[in-house]
């Protein structure tokens, strides 16, 4: 299957399956997909070279596949499965629990953590005191870089018309900042949300953020907002502003060895009869 193939057939469900397509839209050339479907559904596999990706060769440095899988049911994914990468360092990301069965039939895993995306279909309101722009000056790009979030980046997008920022600034001074950024058509992503040190616990993440959603409501885009799922702060701001969550992408490392083989073997040949009879 090819890439662009595969970005059309996701693309029927931009918000559910908006990893996987960032993830292909980024990396054409570094991504091996496979994809089964029937009377059930269909189920997509997106294998990701790890090198090219900052965060997964930071976090994950033992692995050098990134399993990406999008599926609508475990049997499905069970067909997946196979064609997975064996022998090396993987690290699934899951886009549902119930992937995560056939995954462990074939291999060991370790949970790491998870990712919660929030989105909202209700108007916010934009917050006066907060500023909506293409040029958000040194200030704000200086908070942006206290989370790592690189101007050399940030900056061409916004410029290209694909990003603006949220700054709410005093005395010339940025207190607190967070930008938004196309994902996938009409997807856009708010996120780095950031408040200068000796200004946080005073609403104004959430001023910036609601002015966000405001401005992507009037450009009639599809808000995302994602939160690792120990950042409480995150996850209660999201909240605040009338975000829900609606997907977990959960990730899982493994070393690629095959577990149990025979019995996997037959398993999947029980699944594979079951499916195509369509029971």
């Amino acid at each position: 299957m090819t890439v662009e193939d595969a970005i059309a057939a996701l693309a029927h469900e931009p918000l559910r399956h908006i990893v996987p397509l960032k993830q292909l839209l980024a990396y054409p050339e570094h991504a091996s997909i496979h994809r089964v479907s029937n009377a059930r559904g269909a189920a997509t596999l997106v294998a990701l070279d790890t090198s090219v990706s900052a965060y997964d060769r930071q976090t994950y440095p033992e692995a050098s596949v990134a399993a990406f899988i999008a599926s609508d049911h475990p049997g499905l994914t069970s067909l997946l499965v196979p064609h997975v990468p064996r022998n090396t360092g993987i690290v699934f990301k899951l886009a549902s629990e119930a992937d995560l069965a056939p995954v462990q039939l074939h291999f060991p895993l370790e949970r790491r953590t998870g990712f919660v995306s929030f989105t909202s279909s209700g108007a916010t309101e934009s917050d006066a005191g907060v500023c909506v722009t293409l040029a958000p000056g040194d200030a704000a790009f200086r908070l942006f870089a206290e989370q790592d979030h690189d101007r050399a980046w940030l900056e061409p997008l916004l410029h290209g018309g694909k990003a603006f920022a949220c700054v709410l600034e005093r005395g010339g001074e940025a207190l607190s900042a967070c930008f938004a950024f196309e994902n996938y058509g009409l997807v856009w992503e708010a996120g780095g949300v950031v408040t200068a040190s000796a200004h946080r616990r005073e609403g104004l993440g959430g001023r910036v953020v609601r002015t966000a959603l405001a401005e992507l409501a009037r450009r009639e885009l599809a808000p995302r907002y994602q939160a690792e799922e120990h950042n409480t702060a995150s996850i209660a701001l999201a909240r605040s502003v009338g975000l829900a969550p609606f997907v977990t992408i959960t990730h899982h490392v493994s070393d690629g060895r095959s577990g149990l083989p025979d019995l996997v073997e037959k398993i999947d040949d029980m699944a594979t009869a079951r499916l195509e009879l369509g029971s």
